[in-house]
C-alpha cells in the first residue's frame, strides 16, 4: 500500500509553477520581449491623442470675425 504525499507545498509556488507551464503550453517558449522606448514623434502622437481624449484640440479654435473678447477674471 502506497503512503499519502505528506509534502507541504506553498499554493504560491503551486501557482508560479502552474502559470510557468500554461505560459509555455500557450506561447510556447518565446521570452518575453523587453519594453521598446518609443521615438519622439511616437510620444508627441500620444500626447494630441490624449489631449483630444480629454476634450481638448490639437489646432486652435477658430476664431469669429463678430466674437467678443471675454472678461477677464480676477484673480
Amino acid at each position: 500500500m502506497d503512503r499519502m504525499d505528506t509534502s507541504h507545498t506553498s499554493f504560491t509556488a503551486k501557482y508560479v509553477e502552474w502559470l510557468r507551464w500554461l505560459r509555455m503550453y500557450y506561447f510556447g517558449t518565446v521570452r518575453a520581449q523587453p519594453p521598446v522606448e518609443p521615438t519622439p514623434r511616437q510620444e508627441q502622437a500620444a500626447a494630441h491623442q490624449e489631449w483630444e481624449h480629454e476634450g481638448g484640440s490639437v489646432r486652435p479654435a477658430p476664431t469669429h470675425p463678430d466674437a467678443e473678447p471675454a472678461p477677464k477674471l480676477p484673480l
